[in-house]
């Protein structure tokens, strides 16, 4: 999570190769439910609410709305392993005729792209630490900052501990913003990168060290929102 696989599906998703397509944007999170999946595509693509229920009703929209056009879909953060279920999104999605569908799928587990895939699936690699650097520079404004020799060494430490993810070394440059030396010292030795690199990342509660660092630093006023959102499901 964070290495970028969304951010590459945006850049896609926006790109002016698919400027005369009607593009769909479907985040499918961890409940995968091929109806609520197949509604949103109908809404979008048909500008209209669409709240069936019934799945032969659906997919017979659904092949009204894709017949003859031109579309690009975008299913975000796949995680259901099921291969009876991946085949039946996949033929769901074959319907139109004289159109063109291209679909896009993101997910963290290589596997699952391994069973959906219809040509090679594209993997991400980590970033390098020296990436990781040039993203907390660019975050932290570390052009304007004093101790700049002594800061970097720190700075690139840290790097180090991003693991070649993206969203931390962002999410890391931000905190250090409006961080002294001393303080830059503190978040390179702090004790949540050590506990939190024994969860294992598969688990639904695996947090990124850098985002509860980034939470660890946050006012109290900010900390009640986030405990609020927490009563709602993901």
């Amino acid at each position: 999570g964070g290495i970028g696989n969304t951010t590459l599906a945006q850049l896609v998703f926006n790109d002016t190769q698919f400027k005369d397509y009607s593009r769909v944007w479907v985040y499918v999170s961890r409940t995968f439910d091929l109806n609520k999946i197949s509604n949103s595509i109908v809404s979008q693509v048909s500008e209209e609410q669409s709240q069936m229920t019934e799945k032969e009703m659906i997919q017979k929209r659904l092949g009204k709305v894709l017949a003859g056009k031109k579309i690009l879909i975008v299913l975000d953060d796949l995680w259901e392993k099921d291969p009876s279920k991946l085949d039946e999104l996949k033929s769901m999605l074959k319907v139109g005729e004289g159109g063109e569908v291209v679909v896009i799928i993101t997910t963290r587990d290589e596997g699952i792209a391994k069973k959906i895939r219809t040509i090679e699936p594209y993997k991400i690699e980590p970033l390098t630490n020296d990436m990781c650097w040039t993203i907390i520079k660019h975050k932290s404004a570390f052009d304007d900052k004093p101790y700049k020799d002594r800061l970097e060494l720190i700075g690139r430490e840290i790097a180090r501990k991003c693991g070649g993810v993206a969203l931390a070394a962002q999410s890391i440059g931000y905190i250090l913003q409006t961080r002294m030396s001393d303080e830059w010292e503190s978040v390179k030795n702090s004790e949540i990168w050590n506990v939190l690199a024994l969860q294992d990342e598969s688990s639904p509660h695996h947090v990124p060290a850098s985002l509860m660092l980034s939470y660890s630093s946050m006012p109290p006023y900010l900390k009640l929102c986030f405990a609020y959102c927490a009563f709602f499901p993901e």
